[in-house]
């Protein structure tokens, strides 16, 4: 039933070392996406849609009942970038990731 001579053992550890390891790497890679580990342009991407989303196009926001394609989001991309009255919750960083957000999402450049 069990094996104790010398090769036995390190089968086992060996056995044991790669059971350790294959799940120990399938429980870090579970989930849709990591916690804080988002930098660079995907954490802009992703805070860009929230805002967006939450900011702009939710029901009673300016863009609520309007659909979006590129010449529209291009519109609001120059609308974010020139005029300052326009999305006043949406500043600096905010407003940033928004045109990261819809530059990316209809590829406008």
């Amino acid at each position: 039933m069990f094996n104790f001579s010398p090769k036995g053992r390190f089968t086992m550890k060996l056995a044991g070392a790669t059971a350790a390891l294959v799940l120990s790497s399938s429980v870090m890679a579970s989930g849709s996406f990591g916690g804080a580990s988002g930098i660079g342009l995907q954490n802009s991407y992703n805070l860009g849609k929230t805002l967006y989303y939450r900011q702009l196009a939710c029901e009673e926001c300016p863009l609520g009942k309007q659909s979006l394609d590129v010449i529209g989001a291009q519109k609001l991309i120059d609308k974010l970038n020139h005029d300052e009255n326009f999305a006043q919750g949406l500043k600096g960083i905010k407003r940033n990731a928004v045109i990261v957000y819809l530059k990316r999402r209809y590829k406008t450049g």
